[in-house]
């Protein structure tokens, strides 16, 4: 990324936004030398340790580096052989090496959490000792500690007890008796490092001493006596190992941090890119800024994009834009009136390209899609240049004539203002040779115009769109948003006109531009009234596609709502079924015992039994009332309502086959064929006496069907019966199984030639109601037919 490109795009403004927001001086150097990654998983794993810091912070607050200082510099002169440092110079390295230490532990509890933080305490390690030299060297007032070694300790010691000698002696010569008239002020006070008693001037003759100072009034002097002198000579050699002692102390120190600087410069790198990782945090949060996604293609897909330096200039409403290039969409061309917005919308473009490669959220909405550009040139602004003699056309064209030779696939190109400068007409053309060979590298552009030729151009291109900066129709003034899919007028007279250029001047330039028309403006317009209409079509089209999926939910709704009823209909005839058999089951387990125990005859055993089965078959097919009951269809079409006597429901015919005299019936949502012999009447007609007698014969006929098998499984059996009489009883085992909503039946038909097994196992599997059809155990002498 060159650093024209950067410049053009202000990204140099956005570092210093970021180091605003550095607590450390390094930590704001970072931010100030910020660069876009040069691959995309540089800038990915950027962006994914930003990610991890807001969620971090959200737990334990933000990372503790206010307390970095600028010790470089002294740091690297400790590696002197000799040299030490003063206690000012030693003390900032105290207070980075305590932020470290406080940054290290915050680390470690990120990465104990699993956070990607956490990978940031891989660059730093302790320093215990050292930070406990400097505890036991400095108090927390920046004062030289007594400990800091046993000489020191001593010394100190002594110069106590010196100074209280002193400090005794001179008590006593401002109380004596002969002194007093002679004695300024009743205090003891020091003078060139020396203990002495303010008197006034006629005090010799009184005392001996040495005269250190006098005051301004020339009224009192300030007299060490003699018999203090040896003490303060013994105070002040006292004063002078003290201070050589400090100085051993403190170049010993210096030694030390000589000896650790490698660790400590590590330590405060890494402590400082944390803080730089924060000031991208801080800038997110001030700007409301959203993660941007990185894609394969060169694209963009950014919605709500706001300028990040308009946002921050108090009294400015910054209006988001949406900002499209891709999925076939390679020349995006902006084009409107003057202070419309256009370069700014071709700024916000490459801007947030460029936070996004530098590992910065962006300001624009949620799941914004960035794509990764292999480079970024920008030609923005007023590039004259004086010093080289180039005017601002030919500042363009040098530029131009880079940004052809470097672009190329994955690339992309920001151009403002392309084609001006120059003749319209020659500027037209040159323009939009420019784009054909930027095209044609497979570079993606996005460039601003008033030319129309462009304009045109555009239209001409399936891989390009023109974009308009909308304008309020009623007042004229800007709306600061792009419409896509729209070729924006230059409103140049409107513009002027809102500037405050005179009337007259106004109206003469309206009559000009009248008398002079514009063919391509004309074709423009005429294109996106077509476009237009094509629109309110498409829209208009999309609204009956939504009504129409609305319908189909509804029904598919409805359905699955059907499903849901049938589901459970079955379910709670199975528990009725399971129940009925768990009752039939314990009657006759007590039957057998009475008869076994012989409290019952064989009579009442077999009628017991008897009951037993009545009641059993009774409740799997539930007799209708004998008024249900009626005389059978003489005619039966597709379509009628009829009677199903086997199953004592009205159901609906959906297809009827004379010849073999079956009808296809749909019973609520259970399809079966039925003979048409049973078809009657719908329920509601009265019945005749015929009718129940039929109806009574058949249920004499079902009660042949056993269903002392499984629970919730049925039997029937048809051995010696020949194949029409075996299909029937099978077809009405089928129909009572799906009623009872078993899951099965068996089928008895014993082995014999096999002739009987063949016809009911292929009939069983034309049946749509049959899952599966099988031979239990591998027996050949039954079939099971899984049901649906």
């Amino acid at each position: 990324m060159d650093a024209h490109t950067l410049d053009v795009l202000d990204f140099p403004r956005i570092r210093e936004l970021l180091a605003e927001g550095a607590q450390s001086p390094q930590g704001a150097d970072l931010c100030l030398r910020l660069e876009p990654a040069t691959s995309r998983y540089a800038a990915e794993r950027a962006l994914e340790e930003l990610q991890a810091l807001w969620d971090w912070e959200s737990k334990a607050g933000p990372p503790p580096t206010s307390g970095l200082q600028l010790i470089e510099a002294s740091v690297d002169r400790a590696r002197v052989e000799g040299l030490c440092l003063d206690a000012d110079a030693l003390l900032a390295v105290r207070d980075t090496l305590a932020t470290c230490h406080r940054v290290l532990e915050y680390l470690e509890d990120a990465a104990a959490e699993g956070s990607l933080v956490g990978g940031y305490a891989d660059r730093m390690g302790p320093l215990y000792e050292l930070e406990d030299r400097f505890e036991r060297t400095f108090g927390p007032r920046a004062e030289i500690l007594d400990g800091a070694s046993p000489r020191l300790q001593q010394i100190r010691t002594d110069l106590k007890r010196a100074r209280e000698r002193v400090l005794k002696v001179l008590r006593a010569v401002l109380r004596a008796a002969d002194l007093e008239p002679v004695v300024q002020d009743d205090f003891i006070t020091v003078r060139g490092d020396r203990y002495v008693v303010p008197l006034t001037t006629d005090f010799r003759g009184r005392l001996d001493g040495i005269i250190h100072d006098r005051s301004r009034t020339g009224s009192t002097f300030f007299v060490e006596p003699l018999r203090a002198v040896e003490l303060n000579n013994e105070l002040s050699l006292l004063r002078e190992e003290e201070e050589e002692e400090i100085r051993r102390i403190l170049r010993e120190l210096t030694r030390w941090v000589g000896q650790e600087a490698p660790r400590l410069l590590q330590n405060l790198a890494a402590a400082a890119a944390l803080d730089a990782l924060g000031a991208r945090l801080r800038l997110a949060g001030r700007l409301s800024c959203t993660r941007p996604v990185f894609t394969e293609e060169p694209e963009l897909r950014v919605t709500a994009a706001r300028h990040p330096l308009l946002q921050i200039q108090g009294g400015v409403d910054v209006v988001p834009i949406d900002l499209l290039l891709g999925s076939g969409t390679r020349l995006l061309l902006i084009t409107g009136a003057n202070a419309g917005g256009k370069t700014v919308a071709l700024k916000t473009v490459g801007l947030l390209v460029l936070m996004a490669r530098a590992g910065l959220f962006v300001p624009a909405a949620e799941g914004s899609r960035i794509g990764w550009f292999r480079d970024l040139f920008a030609d923005i602004g007023d590039e004259q240049d004086i010093d080289r003699n180039l005017s601002t056309f030919s500042a363009h064209v040098v530029h131009l004539c880079d940004i052809l030779e470097r672009a190329g696939p994955g690339t992309l190109a920001l151009l403002d203002e392309l084609g001006t400068g120059t003749d319209p007409e020659e500027g037209a053309a040159l323009a939009q040779a420019v784009l054909d060979a930027l095209l044609a590298q497979g570079a993606a552009v996005a460039a601003t115009t008033h030319l129309a030729s462009l304009k045109a151009f555009v239209y001409a291109r399936r891989d390009a769109t023109n974009a308009a900066v909308a304008f309020d129709p009623g007042t004229g003034r800007p709306l600061f948003q792009l419409v896509y899919g729209y070729a924006g007028s230059s409103n140049a007279l409107e513009v002027a006109e809102r500037l405050g250029l005179p009337a007259p001047v106004l109206a003469r330039a309206r009559a000009y531009a009248s008398a002079g028309g514009d063919a391509v403006e004309e074709l423009l317009r005429s294109i996106e009234e077509t476009r237009e209409r094509a629109r309110r079509s498409a829209e208009e089209v999309e609204a009956l596609r939504g009504r129409w999926q609305e319908r189909v939910c509804e029904q598919e709704a409805a359905v699955a709502a059907a499903r849901r009823e049938r589901d459970a209909a079955k379910d709670e005839a199975r528990a009725a079924v399971r129940e009925m058999l768990d009752r039939t089951r314990e009657e006759l387990r007590l039957v057998i015992a009475a008869f076994s125990r012989r409290e019952a005859s064989q009579q009442e055993a077999e009628e017991a039994v008897r009951r037993a089965e009545a009641d059993l078959v009774g409740t799997l097919r539930p007799e209708r009332p004998p008024e249900a009951a009626a005389e059978r269809l003489e005619h039966v079409a597709v379509g009628n309502t009829v009677f199903v006597e086997s199953l004592g429901k009205d159901g609906v015919v959906e297809g009827f086959d004379a010849e073999a005299g079956r009808a296809a019936v749909r019973v609520g949502t259970v399809r079966l064929r039925v003979p048409a012999a049973e078809l009657c009447p719908p329920r509601g007609q009265g019945p005749s006496a015929a009718g129940r007698a039929a109806a009574e014969g058949r249920r004499a006929e079902l009660r042949g069907v056993r269903s002392d098998a499984e629970p919730g499984t049925l039997e029937v059996m048809v051995i010696g019966c020949t194949v029409e009489e075996a299909l029937s009883q099978v077809d009405k085992t089928l129909d009572r199984s799906l009623l009872a909503g078993v899951s099965g039946f068996r089928v008895i038909h014993g082995r014999g030639t096999g002739t009987l097994r063949r016809a009911v196992r292929e009939h069983l599997r034309a049946q749509p109601q049959v899952r599966e059809v099988s031979s239990p155990k591998g027996d050949d002498a039954l079939t099971w037919a899984e049901l649906e």
